[in-house]
């Protein structure tokens, strides 16, 4: 998350800790399994480093 603006940003993150959960960002191609922290792309493939 960048912060662009000169005040302090806030956001709320929702989640239920459930290691069966996948976390999901709707408007970049990124997913990540709360089960071990991994970003993938959504189609399950690692990002390269």
């Amino acid at each position: 998350m960048i912060n662009r603006l000169s005040v302090t940003a806030r956001y709320l993150e929702v989640g239920s800790r459930n290691p069966d959960d996948v976390i999901i960002c709707s408007d970049i191609d990124m997913m990540s399994p709360s089960s071990d922290g991994r970003f993938l792309h959504k189609d399950g493939r690692a990002y390269e480093e």
